[in-house]
């Protein structure tokens, strides 16, 4: 029973990192964020902080409910969550749960893609494990009583 759950919760975590991602993409293509900073030369890198600072935000609620909720299989079940948003994003003109889904994501935006797309590749693949990796090194550390 732990186990269907676990599946449920990873299904559900990956979807909600799907949707939070695709918004988070869209507000930076329609550069709302650092909307009073105007970067003229080089807009590549430009568009690129936007997605990071945007998925990075994306990432942080997924990661602290694994956090929360799977201390145990965490690593787990965030290679689960990134696989199941891959597999939503690469399935967003077919059927949502159709396997080949992770190859087509993989396909135009790793192989294909120019440098904005392989930057929201990695994004999307390491944000979830920094957050993570944050998260257990704070719980580890020892903060002051009086905080």
């Amino acid at each position: 029973m732990a186990f269907i759950k676990s599946i449920i919760f990873t299904g559900v975590l990956g979807y909600l990192y799907f949707l939070i991602t695709i918004s988070m993409i869209g507000i930076a293509s329609a550069r709302k964020f650092f909307w009073w900073f105007d970067w003229q030369d080089n807009f590549h890198f430009y568009h690129i902080a936007q997605n990071f600072f945007g998925i990075g935000l994306a990432a942080l609620l997924p990661a602290y409910l694994i956090f929360c909720y799977e201390r145990t299989r965490m690593w787990m079940v965030s290679c689960c969550i990134v696989l199941f948003s891959m597999l939503f994003q690469g399935n967003i003109n077919a059927f949502i749960l159709d396997p080949i889904g992770i190859y087509r994501f993989l396909h135009v935006s790793l192989f294909y893609g120019d440098i904005g797309s392989i930057g929201v590749f990695l994004e999307i693949l390491v944000l979830p494990f920094f957050w993570l990796w944050i998260f257990k090194c704070i719980s580890k550390s020892q903060w002051p009583n009086n905080l």
